[in-house]
């Protein structure tokens, strides 16, 4: 496997990890690990050694979302230069959603923005007690766009509302209420034991049998939308080209509050 500079993988037996990197934006995503990550998925995907995949990130913090340097760059590009990058964007997601590996996040720190993508297309989410959650868009003059095609099936379109609109932080307790997180580890180790615990189910199931319940759930209607996918590519590039956006990320970076009037509609 290619070496990397954002993320670092390793493979012990039919388990691989995938830690993201960036501990000095606490792993904010740009395009440099958004491609690794793809890369990195295109090989576990199609490992036939493979059984599990693990996400987390290092440093104590799983992913801040988006770079915001890298989306003030963004800001200048062109139309077709924005949706190229997007559809980056949702391919990584993809690869991991449709991955026929038993997905495994662990959260720790903060989970924000394209963070909680990574979460909504886990299979397994095992968050410490004191992990913190939020849809920071809309404070930056964004939309969740490519991640609101994975979290609006998991969390339903009145939590979907609620905390996109708002931008609140919110705990543990309300992401398993509503379906983001599966469990909560009380500290440290009793994460790395719910992984543990986790990695030994899939393991001991069957791989054939665990790709046909994917199949099942798909061939039952609960599966991704195409229509809904180039719908979440359109409002994420019309967001990044906007004056809320410029505005937003600007002012973010300048530390200062947006000045929402001077932004045409």
């Amino acid at each position: 496997m290619s070496e990397y500079r954002n993320i670092k993988t390793n493979i012990d037996g039919a388990v691989a990890y995938l830690t993201l990197n960036r501990v000095e934006v606490r792993n904010a995503m740009n395009p440099e690990m958004i491609s690794e990550i793809t890369s990195a998925f295109q090989h576990f995907n199609n490992n036939q050694n493979l059984r599990v995949v693990i996400i987390r990130g290092n440093g104590g913090c799983f992913c801040a979302g988006g770079d915001l340097n890298w989306m003030k760059d963004v800001l200048g590009q062109t139309r077709e230069e924005v949706q190229a990058d997007s559809r980056r964007l949702l391919q990584m997601y993809r690869l991991i959603y449709d991955s026929p590996k038993v997905v495994i996040s662990a959260l720790e720190g903060s989970v924000i923005a394209g963070g909680l993508g990574l979460a909504a297309t886990s299979d397994v989410v095992i968050a410490e007690e004191k992990t913190k959650f939020c849809f920071s868009e809309v404070k930056i003059g964004l939309v969740p766009g490519i991640i609101a095609a994975f979290l609006l099936p998991r969390i339903g379109p009145s939590w979907m509302r609620y905390l996109s609109k708002t931008a609140i932080f919110f705990d543990c307790d309300t992401a398993r209420t509503i379906g983001l997180i599966h469990e909560i580890a009380e500290n440290a180790h009793d994460l790395e034991d719910r992984i543990a615990m986790h990695v030994k189910l899939a393991l001991d199931a069957s791989p054939a049998a665990i790709e046909r319940t994917d199949a099942l759930i798909s061939d039952l209607g609960y599966t991704l939308s195409e229509k809904n996918l180039e719908t979440a590519l359109t409002y994420n590039a019309d967001a990044r080209l906007s004056d809320e956006a410029q505005e937003g990320i600007s002012a973010f970076l300048d530390k200062r509050q947006p000045d929402w009037a001077l932004c045409e509609n």
